[in-house]
């Protein structure tokens, strides 16, 4: 076979450079084509991944990185959906992602005291001010209208 354009080898597709292997030293071989697509497809998804990001949209999340509470094998879902909550509202998710991740909480098989009882535990890491930031976002998942409570005239907290 003779050298065409670009060092590949009449007939084929990419092969050996014969500069840098032929025959006899079958080992080199051009991967430009193959890191060019990956680059580009690696383009094309953070794209896409960002803007289902930004849409949340909840379905991406389980069934494309592995995120949904099936994956975490050595954890039960109840377990890893409270540890989700618990990381909602350390780092300072707004307050549909905390609602998001207590009422997956909840599908999961947890209980409102146990879902409040994450945000307590949480205190020491992550800041009263962080955890009093998020109790309305995650009230609303729980369906308590804390605003009402808080009108209250008579002082009591009641539950749905």
């Amino acid at each position: 076979m003779r050298p065409v354009s670009w060092g590949l080898l009449e007939g084929e597709g990419p092969q050996p450079l014969p500069h840098l292997g032929d025959e006899s030293r079958p080992g080199a071989r051009w991967t430009g084509a193959r890191r060019w697509a990956k680059s580009m497809h690696q383009t094309v998804r953070f794209q896409e991944t960002l803007r289902r990001l930004a849409i949340f949209d909840e379905g991406f999340v389980e069934a494309g990185f592995g995120l949904g509470l099936a994956s975490t094998a050595a954890l039960e879902a109840k377990t890893a959906a409270l540890l989700q909550v618990a990381v909602s509202v350390a780092i300072g998710s707004s307050p549909v992602c905390l609602q998001w991740s207590a009422a997956r909480a909840l599908a999961a098989g947890a209980t409102k005291d146990e879902i409040v009882d994450v945000l307590l535990a949480i205190v020491p890491v992550a800041g009263l001010g962080r955890v009093v930031s998020a109790a309305p976002g995650v009230a609303a998942a729980l369906e308590y209208d804390i605003d009402a409570a808080l009108e209250d005239p008579d002082g009591r907290i009641t539950a749905n």
